[in-house]
């Protein structure tokens, strides 16, 4: 008897810098199950960013995370001070 293996979508992400009007290029991107997925992680990693910051005594920046799909197509874009806040909040 086989067994059934259930097909995963992933969708590779890519989560670009926005600084300064700069755009860093992230060349590797990460793959999740969903957007929300995608959305998560990037919110997550913008708290490790701002923390750092905070602890280093540096101003939070202007900057962006800029989340696009496979295709280059911009999905979202999460500003570093609406983290900060909406953790106010």
């Amino acid at each position: 008897m086989g067994t059934t293996h259930e097909a995963t979508n992933m969708t590779r992400y890519f989560f670009h810098l926005r600084r300064n009007g700069d755009l860093v290029r992230d060349s590797e991107g990460d793959e999740f199950a969903s957007v929300d997925d995608a959305r998560s992680n990037a919110v997550k990693a913008v708290q490790e960013l701002v923390a750092a910051r905070i602890k280093g005594g540096q101003p939070i920046p202007d900057e962006h995370i800029e989340v696009c799909n496979g295709a280059g197509d911009l999905q979202f874009s999460i500003s570093f001070r609406a983290v900060v806040r909406d953790h106010l909040k």
